[in-house]
């Protein structure tokens, strides 16, 4: 998945746009002088969980192929939600990139939880 990137003037304009992310339930997964990069963790549907959890646990039969693929289905719905839906975001002061290329801003009121 690729972050949204939002510009900052400074280290203290940095922290004060990451404090509302914070606050609703995003963690720090680095932080440097001139960048902060936070993530917040997406597991998908609760009732999906439970209905996965139902049919493996109490209506497949142990003997059937189907308890692997719900088995298998469960593991990707799950995985996809890890690590394609998770929300990424780059707090930075930099305005290129590594290249020397200007970087694109995401607006703040893009962003949505």
């Amino acid at each position: 998945m690729k972050p949204s990137i939002l510009k900052a003037k400074d280290f203290d304009d940095m922290e004060e746009i990451a404090k509302p992310f914070l606050e609703n339930s995003y963690k720090i997964m680095s932080s440097e002088p001139n960048y902060i990069l936070i993530r917040k963790r997406n597991f998908g549907k609760i009732y999906i969980h439970v209905l996965f959890l139902f049919l493996i646990l109490f209506v497949i039969s142990y003997n059937s192929i189907l308890i692997y693929l719900a088995c298998g289905l469960y593991i990707v719905y799950f995985l996809y939600y890890l690590f394609k839906k998770s929300k990424i975001i780059l707090i930075t002061t930099e305005t290129l990139d590594k290249d020397g290329n200007p970087v694109e801003f995401d607006d703040i009121d893009d962003i949505k939880d």
